[in-house]
């Protein structure tokens, strides 16, 4: 009679203690669903993997980190799980505009045209498709709340050091990267890099260090201002006359392509 009340207890305490882990595994499961990873890098006191909680905005993970006084705001990079998908269409797409218009250049005998594509495939297939989106990055700035974005799980920021640079890309006769010079103007950079004879000779995209694209007028009879930024990146774009007519979103999809690729602008590696 003694050992049947002993085991009773014992199962009582087995079934006891199963009900706590239970307990404590679904707290422990709404805790992580209320938790979101977030790393920080760069010209940061403090780098690392942080967890918020849901809701926290970008101010938190820019305190959290301590960005230091040499970060380079403008040129910082948030880069975003969610934005991968579009921007893997994005690049995808691009490749495959080369490779239509590669087929069109041949068809033409243009063999300058077909060794331009092909600098212009190999750059493109390179490029890493890193989920950068637009936002403010400069913490003082980020106090306003419309600034200051919602976080979301993965997030990743990136705070570079200031460069002296201006990069020239595109229907170049070979990329240049050249002294920031706050005198210069679009047409300048052009100028000094040596458009490729197939470049458009009427208008050129500036890519800003935070990501926003930008086409401006760069001949005589349509000359625009335009703001080139340290650690911009210029792209003269191919003349649209000699590519084939089903790829007019072309250029503009380069430049677009561009304005993800937070690394040609700064130093990233300080």
């Amino acid at each position: 009679m003694m050992s049947r009340i002993k085991v009773s207890r014992f199962n009582s305490i087995l079934a006891a203690m199963a009900f706590t882990l239970g307990l404590a595994a679904q707290s422990s499961a709404a805790f992580s669903a209320d938790m979101i990873e977030v790393e920080i890098s760069g010209a940061v006191l403090k780098p690392g993997t942080y967890q918020f909680e849901r809701g926290a905005r970008l101010n938190s993970a820019a305190v959290a980190g301590q960005v230091s006084a040499s970060a380079w705001f403008l040129g910082a990079a948030l880069l975003r799980s969610s934005a991968i998908a579009d921007q893997t269409r994005l690049k995808a797409g691009i490749l495959f505009e080369l490779k239509m218009n590669t087929v069109h250049a041949q068809s033409n005998n243009d063999d300058a045209l077909v060794a331009l594509l092909a600098r212009y495939y190999q750059a493109i297939d390179a490029m890493p498709v890193t989920g950068r989106v637009q936002t403010e990055m400069d913490p003082l700035s980020q106090l306003f709340p419309p600034n200051n974005d919602l976080l979301e799980l993965g997030d990743n920021l990136i705070y570079p050091t200031r460069p002296n640079q201006v990069r020239v890309i595109g229907a170049v006769v070979e990329d240049c990267i050249l002294p920031h010079d706050g005198a210069m103007q679009l047409h300048d950079y052009i100028s000094d890099c040596r458009p490729h004879r197939l470049a458009d000779r009427d208008t050129a995209y500036v890519i800003q260090p935070d990501g926003n694209v930008s086409q401006h007028g760069r001949a005589y009879w349509n000359l625009e201002e335009a703001n080139v930024a340290v650690g911009a990146v210029i792209y003269v774009p191919v003349r649209e006359a000699v590519l084939s007519a089903q790829t007019a979103d072309l250029n503009a999809d380069v430049a677009a392509m561009l304005g993800t690729q937070y690394q040609l602008g700064g130093r990233f590696d300080e």
